[in-house]
């Protein structure tokens, strides 16, 4: 007779991660970052052992690289034998960053990890101490990194299950922003017939569908600026192949957030100095007791973006902000401050006046009416430096009128400016 039971759900731990793109001088915040991949790892740990879970799921992703560091290792073989001495069981598929086929240091790991097959759709049915049958459970690994093949088609759920569940790393739907791994569609998956799909290969926890759970947990830690907000992993219960409880615990050792500041309503640099720092400390805040890194823009038609363009004023501003920031507990990274703010201009005022300022905004509007213009225009404008800052995207109407803005300010506010 089968019996209710618990598991926890997480992905793409990518151990041993290298945050590229972060110079941050101060070495607590170099130290946080090596080491919160690890941190949120035990942190899951921690809430299967706290939720006394009966197993866990890795969908895919345990470390970063396929060549995994020897430390990386050491430190998963570590987690996973707390995970044994607590009787917690672990099943794990392999993913594009972690196939079958890298490097391993041959470290033996304790008796309770199970990795799925990677030549076919393995199904082990799990069953307590006293025999209970708890759910069949399937997977399949990548054997290489660039795993192309619908892996999902592969699963079809045995007639005996009463609670079925599936572990793969995969891109469902063709999700943007991530390699078509394994990829498949969502009709794929109900076709399975399964009742839970643990999924990993997406950052960022997703819900695709909640009958039957279609689900990522996103990495326990956000690995890059673009992985803001919370990150976790999910644990859940179930019985008879319902889901019958589900809480999303937050394991990431540290945040990665972004804030857009309408500077506006600011007058001076005094006011911007407080607005960014009551932005970093309503973040300390919002995550108490766990450090931030912050990425701002300043936006807006503001009285303060002519002192914000002068020489080295926003360097120096963000400067002092940092020095304050990382000496408050915890602390706050401010990793880049950007000045999109405009001048205080009358647009439609210039537009009307016949003179050089009016020829200008009106033959900025013409392009901006014209995509395909502006665009040509200021591809050629970039042409000789793109090169150097690698493939970026960009609003061409957006940079023609922030162009026109400048040129505006210096014809209407001296030269100097």
């Amino acid at each position: 007779m089968a019996r209710a039971f618990s598991f926890v759900h997480t992905a793409d731990l990518h151990l041993d991660a290298p945050f590229q793109g972060v110079d941050a001088p101060d070495q607590r915040v170099r130290d946080a970052l090596v080491e919160s991949t690890y941190s949120a790892l035990d942190a899951v740990v921690a809430t299967a052992i706290e939720r006394s879970v009966d197993f866990v799921l890795i969908a895919g992703d345990a470390y970063n690289s396929k060549d995994k560091s020897l430390r990386a290792q050491l430190r998963f073989r570590s987690a996973m034998q707390r995970l044994d001495d607590a009787g917690v069981r672990v099943y794990l598929v392999q993913g594009n960053h972690d196939p079958a086929s890298g490097w391993s240091a041959g470290l033996e790991l304790p008796g309770n990890v199970r990795f799925f097959d990677t030549d076919r759709v393995e199904r082990i049915e799990l069953s307590d101490a006293d025999d209970r049958v708890l759910c069949g459970l399937y997977g399949r690994g990548y054997r290489q990194a660039a795993e192309r093949s619908n892996l999902a088609a592969g699963f079809r759920r045995d007639a005996a299950d009463e609670t079925a569940i599936a572990v793969l790393h995969a891109n469902v739907n063709g999700q943007p922003g991530f390699e078509p791994y394994a990829p498949c569609s969502l009709d794929d998956l109900r076709t399975a017939n399964m009742d839970y799909w643990a999924l990993g290969h997406i950052h960022k926890p997703l819900e695709l569908l909640d009958s039957p759970v279609v689900r990522y947990p996103g990495s326990p830690q956000g690995l890059n600026p673009n992985e803001d907000g919370e990150h976790g992993c999910w644990v859940v219960a179930m019985e008879s192949g319902r889901v019958t409880g589900q809480e999303f615990v937050p394991t990431a050792a540290v945040l990665w957030e972004r804030e857009t500041i309408d500077a506006g309503p600011l007058s001076s640099l005094d006011e911007v100095h407080a607005a960014v720092r009551e932005a970093c400390d309503s973040r300390r805040a919002q995550f108490g007791g766990r450090p931030v890194v912050i990425r701002v823009d300043l936006a807006g038609r503001s009285e303060t973006h002519a002192a914000l363009v002068r020489g080295s004023v926003l360097t120096d501003l963000v400067a002092e902000l940092r020095d304050e920031q990382l000496g408050i507990a915890p602390w706050v990274w401010i990793d880049r401050v950007r000045d999109l703010t405009r001048p205080l201009l009358d647009i439609e005022f210039y537009r009307e006046v016949e003179d050089f300022s009016g020829d200008l905004v009106r033959a900025s509007q013409d392009l901006c009416d014209r995509p395909a213009a502006a665009a040509e225009l200021v591809d050629e404008a970039l042409a000789g430096i793109a090169g150097a800052f690698g493939s970026r995207e960009y609003d061409a109407c957006e940079l023609v009128e922030r162009a026109r803005d400048i040129c505006l300010d210096r014809l209407i506010g001296g030269e100097d400016r």
